[in-house]
């Protein structure tokens, strides 16, 4: 009959198990489950080391019992990742992708994608014409490409880069970031990129989800707006901003873009029964009076007015780039700033779409048209 000894130092065998528990413990956190690994294995060892010298463990139940915690602890292991991979799959599938397919969304884009030499996405829109640069760097922000476009006219623009760096040779396959700077006399400054449209599709690139918008990549992060385009054409109560495109709207509440320093559009307008003082007021998106234009009645007219804006606030410095609104004031109240023309595209600025109106420049937010043509 074989005898186990007791002692903790004595036995090499139950040393190691507790040496390699002991290593585990500070390797793997633990749950605290009464039942769990930490448990089995503290039963094991106290049952080792306090059985019966002359009646010791059998070595088939002894062996039975570590078969046991090989299991429980595969089973532990396994539990873990399957919450690593629930946890992953949480933070990096970016939401249920597949569930924009069909669903119009407006986004910022900003990256171009390389695959096997063919170079997807990429484009910019400008509200007037300019001198345009654009800078293109890689994943550690150094730039590998600059183009120089020159004098590009208003509206949307594809950058035609071919794939390869400053040094003519073709670039890695993968993601890249572009910058587009625009220069229409008032020096370089950064023009955003949005798309708008249907989702036809998800692509993946480099293991990461992307919208397939108009055959451009879109990150889901990226997304400023999202419309379910049935639900809208269904109710009719809530229309696509595409559908705007080329209608003529009308709207009491004219919004002032300043970009670059310049005021978009030429004169601000508003409506008098018959000649009387005017006070206009321009206003920041914060209702902070940026400018106070005072006319006689001698300067006005019955009928539709208009006066230019310079852009200067009443400090007598540029009023920063944005939004502006307008009022009118008269001895009878405030006059009618109505507005009406054919919308000829899409602003997106603050996180919101506007309609941008043909002639003045004017822009105009889709909840204040009064009526459309």
């Amino acid at each position: 009959m074989s005898i186990i000894s007791t002692g903790t130092t004595g036995n090499s065998s139950l040393d190691q198990i507790t040496t390699s528990y002991q290593s585990n413990e500070k390797e793997k956190t633990q749950k605290e489950d009464a039942l769990g690994q930490d448990a089995f294995l503290t039963m094991l060892v106290a049952q080792l080391q306090n059985q019966d010298p002359l009646n010791p463990m059998d070595g088939t139940d002894f062996s039975a019992q570590l078969a046991q915690f090989s299991q429980l602890e595969q089973l532990i292991n396994l539990n873990g990742s399957m919450d690593s991979l629930a946890k992953s799959f949480s933070q990096n599938s970016e939401g249920d992708v597949v569930g924009y397919i069909g669903k119009q969304v407006t986004g910022n884009i900003d990256v171009m994608n390389v695959d096997k030499g063919t170079v997807s996405g990429g484009f910019y829109n400008l509200g007037q014409p300019a001198d345009i640069m654009v800078t293109i760097t890689d994943t550690n922000g150094k730039t590998v490409k600059t183009l120089y476009e020159g004098q590009q006219n208003s509206g949307s623009h594809i950058i035609s880069w071919d794939g390869t760096d400053n040094g003519g040779k073709a670039v890695t396959d993968g993601s890249y970031q572009y910058t587009v700077l625009a220069n229409s006399g008032f020096g370089f400054v950064e023009v955003p990129s949005t798309v708008t449209g249907e989702v036809d599709g998800v692509a993946y690139n480099n293991g990461k989800p992307y919208l397939v918008v108009q055959g451009l990549l879109l990150d889901p992060k990226s997304l400023t707006s999202v419309v379910n385009v049935e639900e809208n054409n269904g109710s009719g109560s809530v229309e696509s901003t595409l559908s705007y495109l080329g209608r003529t709207i009308s709207t009491n509440e004219p919004i002032v873009m300043v970009e670059d320093g310049t005021v978009s559009g030429k004169e601000l307008t508003f409506n008098l029964d018959s000649q009387q003082d005017v006070t206009l007021k321009i206003y920041d998106i914060f209702d902070e009076l940026v400018r106070t234009i005072t006319l006689l009645a001698d300067d006005t007219t019955g009928g539709e007015n208009k006066v230019e804006w310079d852009g200067l606030a009443d400090t007598g410095y540029k009023a920063s780039d944005g939004l502006y609104y307008y009022t009118a004031k008269t001895t009878d109240g405030f006059a009618k700033t109505p507005l009406s023309e054919e919308v000829s595209g899409i602003k997106y600025m603050n996180g919101s779409q506007y309609l941008v109106l043909n002639d003045t420049g004017r822009l105009v937010a889709i909840s204040s048209i009064t009526a459309i043509n």
